[in-house]
């Protein structure tokens, strides 16, 4: 056995850092990626301030960033040991924790003598005996003070002030972190703790041939042709899941327990569901998606007519290349585009022959061949809407309540300003079959972009640090002196988790001038409006959607669409966005108090109003010029001092005017109309 350190051959470890030491299993295959850092730790060990001593492992989950740090601990033999990170991790996890001992007491001895001890973390205990440490998932730390305690850490001649002393960096320390891409909780490694970095590796899925060679070994079992098809499908699964913004993973833990479960005499068909598809997800709709791409593909036909065959008929007609008369067997061609083809005419050097049977066409689940749109379905077979039985369809009566009440209070809105003798109506546009259709194939060719956005953003809505502490604690980050003769040991404190609901309300407002006709800015609008709803209530934030236009006619010179808004519970006011349209002039100053005072009702702490605009306001007879400019600006400051926060998009040829309205820093400037949807969502992101 080793007793030495690779990195440093005059350090002995001890009986217990060796037992501490990961040894690689006879199954174990040494990746490029552990090749790579080997040689490059070693090649810059001794150099001063170029040694390798902090690495970042990052990949999704299941890349074999774990086992590549453990097979480090192999090579340099050096001490493995981890850390894995959470949400509400505080200092003391790092840095260790003073804690209340009971010390033993004279049997004569009637009081109780209370003592506290310094216990040191599992990172302090790497940090100062030299040990190579895996921090794991620090993207999801909340506190910000406790990556700080880390980037001090990871200094190359850093050091951790304790609560008993300060600990020196060992030497031999060898800092590992790991970290996924994209799951749910995942936040951007903080900017400083990775500039402490020396080599990082962007872990993936290996090649086909590594992860059947990698099978292999795990496993024993050795038909390459059916680990070939299980690595396809494990391919194609992770493929689709990441451009359909579905959270689930397909990796190499997946593939080797499916096919263990394979080489164990179970079902590929089923197992396939156990051991991958249900790991990913158990979404119905997403599933749809899954199983429609290896429909598309031909791999679950081909899954299913593999099951048919007993192991030694398989392994003749998988490595059969000859032809024969038998109609029963049937022979799978790979086209030059990856799909699977059946052709009983035609024989391949590289054809896969199997059985047919008479259950052969298509799969057990037939809903994902008819799952093309992954837009929602609010319809039933019969074509009407579904509802839940505590989601009753909101009346016509209430509809028309609702209606006059939004009237009512936008008149009271312009009470005063130098709109009060302007027409107005509010609109409740009606949904059409037409509407719930346009939008259902919007949403879908939102749905990759709008969904992987959710997925990013409602980990940070669980993110708001939190100032109050809770006192009386077991445990904590500040010792409170004056708990000191407490008898329940309840003299820590620290930090109350913070507030999970997000306290962001959005309101969108669109310019519906003639003039938003042109050069596709009326679709660009209704995408963003789509992308904005799709994104807020994914996230459950408070979302109102209103458009407005100005000289309709004489009796209605302000006109207000409210499409979407926070007090209705109507489910189909999303459809109504369909309606956005370029009509007559536009009115901003007044269509600005309306959504305003709205806005102000809201609970949420940040409020913010988006203007999709391509021009100056401009409205009969005479809001216009100089008049329009003051009203805007006015009616801006207004509001601002009520707490609303403003950001125009500028689509139009009036875009340094609508800057000047608005501020520079208040402006997002649009050239290409396409990025609008995606920009819009990017925004609402960073207000949480």
């Amino acid at each position: 056995m080793k007793q030495n350190c690779i990195l440093s051959p005059e350090r002995r470890l001890t009986d217990i850092e060796q037992s501490l030491v990961w040894q690689k299993p006879a199954s174990h295959i040494d990746s490029e990626a552990e090749k790579r850092i080997y040689n490059e730790v070693v090649k810059n060990w001794n150099r001063g301030e170029m040694k390798i001593s902090t690495i970042l492992l990052e990949g999704d989950a299941g890349s074999g960033k774990t086992q590549i740090a453990k097979a480090l601990s192999a090579d340099f033999n050096l001490p493995y040991t981890k850390v894995t990170c959470f949400a509400d991790m505080d200092k003391s996890d790092v840095l260790g924790s003073i804690l209340p001992v009971l010390s033993e007491k004279d049997e004569s001895d009637e009081s109780d003598t209370v003592e506290y001890k310094y216990y040191p973390s599992e990172i302090v205990r790497a940090y100062e005996n030299g040990w190579l440490l895996e921090i794991q998932e620090p993207t999801v730390i909340r506190d910000a003070a406790v990556l700080m305690a880390l980037n001090s850490a990871l200094e190359p001649d850093g050091s951790l002030n304790l609560p008993t002393r300060i600990a020196r960096r060992h030497p031999d320390f060898v800092a590992v972190i790991t970290t996924n891409r994209g799951y749910n909780g995942y936040r951007p490694l903080n900017e400083a703790l990775r500039d402490r970095v020396q080599h990082a590796e962007k872990l993936d899925l290996p090649p086909k041939e590594v992860m059947i060679e990698r099978a292999q070994a795990k496993t024993g079992y050795k038909n390459e042709n059916v680990l070939f098809i299980l690595a396809d499908t494990i391919i194609l699964l992770d493929e689709t899941a990441r451009a359909n913004a579905i959270k689930g993973v397909a990796g190499m833990r997946s593939y080797i327990f499916w096919a263990d479960a394979v080489a164990g005499g179970a079902s590929m068909r089923s197992s396939l569901y156990y051991k991958v598809l249900y790991k990913i997800t158990t979404d119905p709709q997403e599933l749809a998606i899954l199983e429609h791409a290896l429909s598309s593909l031909g791999l679950i036909d081909l899954i299913d007519s593999l099951d048919k065959l007993e192991e030694s008929e398989l392994d003749n007609k998988l490595n059969s290349n000859s032809s024969g008369d038998n109609p029963e067997v049937m022979e799978l061609n790979m086209s030059e585009n990856g799909e699977y083809e059946a052709e009983a005419d035609k024989s391949g050097n590289n054809a896969i022959r199997m059985r047919k049977s008479a259950d052969s066409e298509g799969h057990s689940d037939t809903s994902s061949d008819k799952t093309t749109d992954v837009s929602s379905n609010d319809k039933v077979e019969n074509g009407t809407p579904f509802y839940h039985e505590l989601d009753k369809p909101v009346t016509d009566e209430e509809k028309r309540g609702f209606r006059k009440k939004l009237n009512k209070e936008a008149r009271k809105s312009v009470h005063g300003s130098c709109h009060e003798e302007t027409k107005l109506i509010v609109h409740r546009p009606e949904v059409t079959a037409q509407y719930r259709e346009e939008y259902g194939r919007m949403a879908a060719e939102l749905r990759p972009v709008i969904m992987e956005l959710i997925r990013k953003t409602n980990p940070l809505l669980e993110h708001e640090l939190s100032a109050e502490f809770a006192k009386s604690q077991l445990y904590g980050t500040k010792f409170c002196a004056e708990k000191a003769a407490s008898v329940d040991f309840r003299v820590f404190a620290r930090k109350r988790p913070p507030e999970e609901e997000p306290s962001l309300a959005v309101a969108l407002r669109i310019d519906e001038s003639a003039s938003m006709s042109a050069f596709g800015r009326l679709e660009a609008a209704r995408q963003a409006a789509v992308a904005l709803y799709e994104f807020c209530t994914g996230c459950g934030i408070p979302i109102m959607v209103y458009g407005d236009t100005a000289d309709r006619s004489k009796l209605e010179q302000m006109s207000v669409y409210a499409y979407v808004d926070f007090e209705s519970r109507d489910a189909d006011d999303k459809y109504a966005l369909m309606n956005i349209q370029a009509r007559s002039n536009n009115r901003d100053g007044m269509a600005l108090r309306i959504i305003g005072d709205r806005l102000i009702n809201a609970p949420q702490k940040t409020k913010l109003i988006i203007s999709i605009s391509d021009g100056q306001p401009k409205a009969m007879p005479d809001y216009s010029g100089e008049k329009a400019v003051r009203d805007m600006k006015d009616t801006l400051q207004e509001y601002r001092r009520k707490g609303i926060q403003f950001l125009a998009a500028a689509i139009g040829q009036d875009k340094e005017d609508i800057r000047g309205l608005y501020g520079a820093e208040n402006t997002l400037d649009i050239d290409d109309l396409k990025e609008l949807p995606s920009r819009l969502v990017q925004i609402i992101a960073r207000f949480l």
